[in-house]
């Protein structure tokens, strides 16, 4: 398979002191093999055992079995999104952005995330589940939806406090656009498809939308 490591030897063990190390590289291989498949049925543990040069039963010690390591892929690609989103945000109030910039860079930031990395991205929202797979309440993707709504609720307290209570289903209706967005830009063969210049373009086309502006605040 592309991009796995073939004919890799036994790896050198891990001094004492180094499973935190193990635990990422059998999340690195997990992660890649997850990423150029997109089927959880393609991953198995002896797989990412292999990949990673290490006894099947080793994977054992960090992960109690196969869906447990692939809710920790997913686990960690959204907490990253999150806090790209909540890092662009803050940053930009640092620097003295107004609550529309603020909010906008924090949009920015998901598309960053997106753009940059293809594959991270349909992994997390186009996995595709075994049978049994779980459809949890608790489904990591929630961090991400409170990164959509944390940001809203904070425009919308700066900006419409008496609307503050709108903020969940502003932000949900935001991320959805916005992920509906990206999806286009991928797959639709038009003029300017591909063109990032469109994509922010719409996005504050969205905001201005879906979002009241200072002018319409209290």
């Amino acid at each position: 398979m592309e991009g796995h490591r073939q004919g890799q030897g036994r790896r050198v063990s891990n001094a004492w002191g180094e499973g935190e190390r193990l635990r990422q590289e059998i999340l690195d291989a997990a992660t890649r093999i997850l990423e150029e498949t997109g089927r959880e049925n393609a991953l198995s543990l002896r797989g990412v055992a292999r990949e990673v040069g290490i006894a099947a039963p080793s994977v054992y010690l960090h992960f109690k079995d196969k869906a447990e390591l692939v809710w920790t892929v997913l686990a960690d690609a959204y907490l990253a999104l999150a806090e790209d989103m909540a890092g662009a945000g803050e940053a930009a109030a640092k620097g003295g952005a107004d609550p529309w910039e603020r909010m906008f860079a924090t949009v920015a930031a998901y598309r960053r995330f997106a753009v940059d990395k293809p594959r991270r991205y349909r992994l997390m929202f186009s996995l595709e589940y075994e049978p049994e797979g779980r459809i949890a309440s608790d489904h990591p993707r929630s961090t991400v939806y409170h990164a959509w709504t944390g940001a809203v609720e904070t425009y919308l307290t700066a900006v419409a406090p008496e609307r503050c209570s709108e903020a969940e289903v502003l932000g949900l209706h935001l991320w959805t656009a916005v992920h509906g967005q990206l999806v286009l830009w991928r797959t639709l063969p038009y003029a300017q498809a591909g063109s990032e210049t469109r994509l922010v373009e719409l996005e504050r086309s969205l905001l201005s939308r879906l979002l009241p502006g200072p002018a319409d605040g209290a």
